[in-house]
C-alpha cells in the first residue's frame, strides 16, 4: 500500500515537472518569436522610410510626382500614413498641399476615412485616421468627423475636434467648446493648444460669449482656456467676470489671470472677501496690477489666518513698483506679526534661490 502511494506521487510529480518544463519552453519560444517579429517590423519600417522620404520631401517642395509610385502593401499603409502625418505637422501652404497630393494618389484618404468608423479596429488606428482627415482638410469629411466628436472615448473625440478645427476653425469652435463643457475627460491644456493653433479670430468671440453668459460651473470650466485664445478681448472679459461674479472659484481663476488696472478697485475690495481662495487670488492680482499705495493693504493681508493668503501677499509686496532691498528691510521692520515676517522671509528666500548665480 505504501509503495503504491509513493510510486503514484512520484509519477504525478514527474508529470507536473514535464508540464512546467513544456510551459516554460513555450513561453520562451513565444518571447523569442515576438522579439524577432519586432525586429523584422522595425526593419520593414526603416526600409519604408528610406524608400519614401525622398519622394515625400520632393512632393513637399512641389516636385512633380513620378507616374509610377511604389505600391504599398496592406500592412505598410499604417506606417506610411504615420510618416506622412509626422511630416505634415511641420508643413504649411504649398508643402502641405504637395503632401496631400501624394497621399491622394495612393488612396490614403479612403483608408483614413474607413479607419475612423466605429468598430473598424483598434482605437489607435481610429485616432490616426482622424488626424489624417484633419490634414486632408476636405469639407466633405465634416459629417463623420462631427459624429466622432461625440464619441465616448476621449482620445477619439479630441482627435475629431482637432480635425474639425483644422478644416474650418470658425465653424468648428462653437461645437468644440460646447462638447468641452460636457466632457470632464477632455484636458483643458490639450484643447487650449488646439484653440491657439486655430487662431484668436475664430476662437475669441464664441469663447467670450460662453464665458459671459454661462453658469458658474461653465465659467470655471472655460476660464483656463481664455489665456490660450490670445485675444484683445481677454482683459475686458476678465474685468467683467471679476466685477460680476460672486462665485469664489470663478473669482479666484479670473483674478489670477488679471493683467489690466481697470479692475483695481474691485480687486482691493475682494482682498477682504470671506473666502481665503479669493483673498489669496486678490493678493496675487495686486502683485500684478497694484500700486505703491497698496503696500499697507498687503501688509494687513500678510497677517491673514490663511497661509496661502500670507504667502501671496508677501509675493505681491516684492512685486509692487519701487520695491528694492531697502524697502524690504523697512517692511520687515514694520511687521509686528511673526507670521507676516515668516511669510516675507519665506518669499525672500525663494527669490534668492531663483536669482542665485551658481559658481562656475
Amino acid at each position: 500500500m505504501f509503495n503504491t502511494s509513493s510510486e503514484l506521487g512520484l509519477r504525478l510529480a514527474l508529470a507536473l515537472g514535464l508540464v512546467s518544463m513544456a510551459v516554460a519552453i513555450g513561453l520562451a519560444l513565444q518571447v523569442t518569436w515576438m522579439r524577432l517579429r519586432g525586429i523584422r517590423r522595425a526593419r520593414e519600417r526603416a526600409a519604408l522610410h528610406d524608400r519614401w522620404r525622398p519622394l515625400l520631401a520632393g512632393a513637399a517642395l512641389g516636385e512633380d510626382l513620378p507616374d509610377m509610385l511604389h505600391a504599398l502593401r496592406s500592412r505598410e499603409r499604417t506606417d506610411w500614413i504615420l510618416l506622412w502625418i509626422a511630416l505634415q505637422d511641420g508643413m504649411r501652404g504649398s508643402a502641405h498641399e504637395g503632401l496631400n497630393r501624394i497621399a491622394e494618389r495612393l488612396g490614403l484618404h479612403d483608408d483614413a476615412l474607413r479607419w475612423t468608423r466605429p468598430g473598424r479596429g483598434a482605437m489607435a488606428r481610429r485616432v490616426i485616421g482622424l488626424i489624417a482627415l484633419g490634414h486632408f482638410g476636405r469639407a466633405d469629411d465634416w459629417a463623420p468627423l462631427r459624429a466622432a466628436l461625440d464619441d465616448p472615448l476621449p482620445l477619439v473625440s479630441v482627435g475629431a475636434a482637432r480635425a474639425l478645427l483644422q478644416i474650418d476653425a470658425r465653424r468648428a469652435v462653437p461645437a468644440v467648446l460646447d462638447e468641452f463643457l460636457k466632457r470632464p475627460d477632455w484636458p483643458a491644456p490639450r484643447l487650449g493648444t488646439l484653440l491657439r493653433e486655430a487662431g484668436a479670430e475664430a476662437v475669441a468671440s464664441p469663447l467670450v460669449e460662453r464665458l459671459l453668459e454661462g453658469s458658474p460651473e461653465q465659467q470655471r470650466r472655460l476660464l483656463p482656456l481664455l489665456r490660450f485664445a490670445e485675444s484683445p478681448l481677454r482683459g475686458g472679459v476678465l474685468h467683467q467676470l471679476v466685477e460680476r461674479s460672486s462665485d469664489p472659484q470663478v473669482l479666484s481663476i479670473a483674478l489670477r489671470q488679471l493683467c489690466g488696472p481697470d479692475a483695481l478697485p474691485r480687486v482691493r475690495s475682494l482682498a477682504q472677501h470671506d473666502d481665503a481662495l479669493v483673498r489669496s487670488a486678490a493678493a496675487q492680482a495686486l502683485g500684478q496690477i497694484g500700486r505703491t499705495e497698496d503696500r499697507g493693504r498687503l501688509m494687513a493681508m500678510m497677517s491673514d489666518r490663511d497661509w496661502w493668503v500670507r504667502y501671496r501677499a508677501a509675493e505681491a509686496q516684492l512685486a509692487l513698483p519701487g520695491t528694492n532691498a531697502a524697502a524690504i528691510i523697512e517692511l520687515r521692520r514694520l511687521l509686528t506679526d511673526r507670521f507676516a515676517r515668516a511669510a516675507l522671509d519665506h518669499v525672500c528666500a525663494e527669490r534668492a534661490l531663483r536669482t542665485r548665480v551658481e559658481p562656475r
